[in-house]
């Protein structure tokens, strides 16, 4: 299998390619014809189509050839991909790169948003690079998992050789592979970003099937378990923001359902956080600079 490298050639193309073949026809209300279908999906001039635009127009998008496709285009292409609002949003980032380049990463972490964190010490957080590199990470979500560490990088947590490949594994491995496209720049080819693609396609080969589906998504309330050796297993949402101004850094929340067993073992850690402050006060160590 050859290396896996970041879609710097065309990723709207890229992109376009890979959706095509993950619909059916019935899912946008057209019939499935009785001829045999060569490859997986949809057919190109069935998205021409639906979205409105001549066979030849959508098949120059495919190969790159047609490089400025208009807002009313994008959303015919869309709705001929049965994309969600994160796919549409997507497309369009892809299909208009930013005129100026996108600022450096920020390794740095405001003091007045670690004060905040600070201030909400029931709820456990972290603060990642664009790369979902961990920047900071508050007591309580260190308490919480033994992942959560200054360094550590979200998805290779998930990627990591000896996390059991369950059904849930699937689920969460999914989501985390269309967070990192949805945080990166998807015209991103520098050494950081090809590093991190190459180290992720070592890990596990599971990555690439998920990466090459190209989804992108900020984790909005998705469920999160976590197994802990004292309260057990716990139920969060995961809830994230993006940050402006840091150079992409992401905040990352996980929240309980009010009143439920999970909101009482989040409780729980939240004393043994305090006490592990009490006896090892934190310093200004607990972030780094990657």
């Amino acid at each position: 299998m050859e290396r896996r490298t970041v879609d710097h050639v065309n990723p709207l193309a890229q992109f376009l390619r890979a959706r095509r073949a993950l619909v059916e026809p019935e899912q946008i209300g057209l019939p499935r014809g009785s001829s045999p279908r060569r490859v997986a999906g949809l057919r190109r001039e069935e998205v021409a189509l639906v979205a409105g635009i001549s066979s030849d127009y959508y098949l120059k998008l495919e190969q790159g050839r047609e490089l400025h496709p208009s807002a009313a285009v994008l959303d015919g292409v869309a709705r001929a991909l049965a994309l969600d609002a994160d796919g549409v949003a997507h497309l369009h980032r892809l299909a208009r790169p930013p005129i100026v380049p996108i600022a450096a990463a920020d390794e740095v972490v405001s003091p007045s948003l670690i004060g905040l964190l600070t201030s909400l010490p029931s709820v456990p957080a972290h603060i990642t690079t664009r790369y979902l590199d961990i920047l900071y990470v508050n007591r309580l979500a260190e308490v919480l998992t033994p992942g959560f560490r200054v360094g550590n990088n979200l998805v290779k947590l998930m990627f990591n050789p000896q996390v059991p490949r369950d059904a849930y594994w699937w689920v969460t491995a999914r989501r985390a592979v269309a967070f990192l496209r949805a945080t990166v720049d998807p015209y991103d080819d520098g050494p950081r970003m090809t590093a991190l693609l190459a180290d992720l396609h070592e890990m596990a080969p599971e990555f690439d099937e998920l990466w090459e589906r190209h989804e992108s998504r900020m984790p909005g309330g998705h469920p999160s378990t976590f197994s802990h050796a004292e309260v057990g297993l716990i139920e969060l949402r995961h809830q994230t923001f993006q940050l402006p101004g840091t150079g992409g850094q992401v905040l990352g929340m996980y929240i309980p359902a009010p009143g439920g067993p999970s909101a009482e073992k989040l409780q729980m850690l939240s004393v043994i956080a305090a006490e592990a402050d009490r006896v090892t006060p934190r310093k200004s160590r607990d972030t780094t600079t990657l």
